[in-house]
Parts: structure tokens; sequence; C-alpha cells
């Protein structure tokens, strides 16, 4: 199964099996011509649309498809916790998020998800324990598609200096929140983000 987040709305690809938890919630495209996929794109762009499942025989096959009409870009963040069961988040442009960017030429994955969230919240001794599932959302830029798939780690940190939101990258805020009583619905943030929480949630 694949799940897209296109203005912060879900564009899934997944099996049969795979399609129940969905088909309450959004359009069900059930094993329909693959040619007509970005007319689907562009239906989930409308403001008004909630997004798409689209049940198909072979999922990765048409993700490939989906995916050679964007420009891939590749980036890395991290779930922070502390030594109080507590993890990190950050506010940009209004809403949380978790720390993350673009992995830069010659980094690997883990080098760029701790450079990041060392960059965006002024911090460091941080460690990686695991990998959660990536997540992928797309945005529009000077009229192209752009599709970030973004890897996500669960790290440890004994760091108990000044947090340091990083103002250049729109960053106002850095905080520890609970982890037991948060509540990723409650959240005043991303679709993508809550989903990513959630995850990390049943991990955890």
């Amino acid at each position: 199964m694949y799940k897209i987040f296109i203005n912060d709305k879900p564009f899934i690809l997944c099996k049969t099996e795979e399609a129940a938890s969905f088909s309450n919630e959004l359009e069900v495209l059930s094993h329909p011509n693959p040619a007509f996929y970005m007319d689907w794109i562009r239906a989930i762009e409308s403001t008004h649309h909630k997004g798409t499942c689209v049940i198909c025989d072979e999922p990765t096959e048409l993700f490939e498809k989906v995916k050679s009409n964007f420009k891939t870009i590749q980036a890395a963040g991290g779930l922070v916790f502390n030594n109080k069961n507590q993890v990190l988040l950050i506010k940009r442009l209004g809403l949380w998020d978790l720390p993350k960017g673009k992995i830069d030429q010659g980094e690997n994955k883990y080098e760029s998800a701790i450079r990041e969230v060392e960059e965006e919240c002024g911090m460091k001794e941080l460690t990686i324990l695991d990998e959660y599932p990536c997540s992928f959302h797309t945005y529009k830029l000077q009229g192209h598609r752009f599709l970030k798939q973004t890897f996500w780690f669960k790290m440890q940190s004994s760091f108990q200096g000044k947090l340091v939101p990083q103002i250049e990258e729109n960053i106002t805020e850095v905080k520890w929140f609970n982890w037991d009583t948060l509540n990723p619905g409650a959240l005043d943030t991303y679709q993508s983000i809550r989903e990513v929480l959630y995850a990390a949630k049943k991990i955890n």
C-alpha cells in the first residue's frame, strides 16, 4: 500500500484486502483504468475533494507511474524522545510539525536526519534507535509538481540545554510534549504529520 498526501488529502494505492478501512471516508476507485491517474490527482488538488483510494492489482507498479510525473525529493527527520518520555515538536508556519529537511548531496538518510534536527531545534546528543515508515506528500512550485519522500527515525537525546528554533526555516517554537498523552487527532498539524505520529504510537 502507498499513501501520498496531496494538498494534505490522501491518495491511496492499495489492493482489495487493504481498502476496507478507507471505504467509508474516501472516494474509492475499484480497479480503474490506470491511464487516468493524473486526472485523479488533479481532482484531489481541488479544494473540495477529500481524497481517493485506488484499488489495483499492482500498487507498486501504479506508484512508479505516478512518481514519474513528479520530481522526487528525499528528506529525513526524526521523532526525538528524551528520558522523560517526551517527544519534540516544532511550530513551522503556525502549525506543529516534526523536524525534517532535504537530504544533501553526499549525505545518507541517517546523517541528514540528525543534522536537520540539530539545525532546526538547536540541540545535540542525538542517537538513532529505530526507523519508522517513510511518508510521501506532494507540492507545486513554479509550475512543477514535486513528490517528497521523507524517512523518519526514532531518536533519543539527553540534551538539557536551551532549544533554539531555526527562524530562517520559518520555525518559531520548539517544545517537548508528553508522548503518552499526546493526541495526534487534536494537534494543529498537517494530516501527513498526524499519520506519522499515529504510526509511531502503534509501533511504540
